[in-house]
């Protein structure tokens, strides 16, 4: 499953619809049963090596659909103290930053801030 999900790209953005991902894992996988039972248990387990973890959900349209995302992702929800189980981090978010606001316009908001306290002194 982890070879055919890192083929496929399969991540947040892009993940992989159940049918794909179980068609190509038949051609691992000969077992159908084992293979339904990976599909449905999966789901939050760390990958072997520990560097990614199985996620899945139900798209808008009620199909299941599968990605990868890092292991550690769930430390730094925590720490950002984000209870969205699907939130990622946007570009540039360090720890510290407001998990809500997009960390560039953050970064601008600060700057504006502070030259506006320069002209006003």
């Amino acid at each position: 499953m982890l070879k055919v999900m890192k083929e496929q790209n399969a991540v947040f953005g892009n993940p992989i619809p159940r049918p794909e991902l179980r068609a190509e894992a038949r051609k691992l996988i000969g077992d159908t049963g084992l293979l339904d039972h990976l599909l449905k248990h999966m789901a939050g387990k760390v990958s072997p090596g520990g560097e990614e973890r199985f996620k899945r959900r139900h798209n808008a349209d009620g199909a299941m659909e599968y990605w990868l995302e890092k292991a550690n992702l769930v430390d730094i929800r925590k720490e950002a103290g984000v209870q969205d189980p699907y939130w990622t981090p946007p570009p540039g978010w360090k720890p510290g930053d407001n998990p809500t606001q997009d960390p560039v316009c953050a970064r601008e908001i600060k700057e504006l801030r502070k030259e506006i306290d320069e002209v006003k002194r």
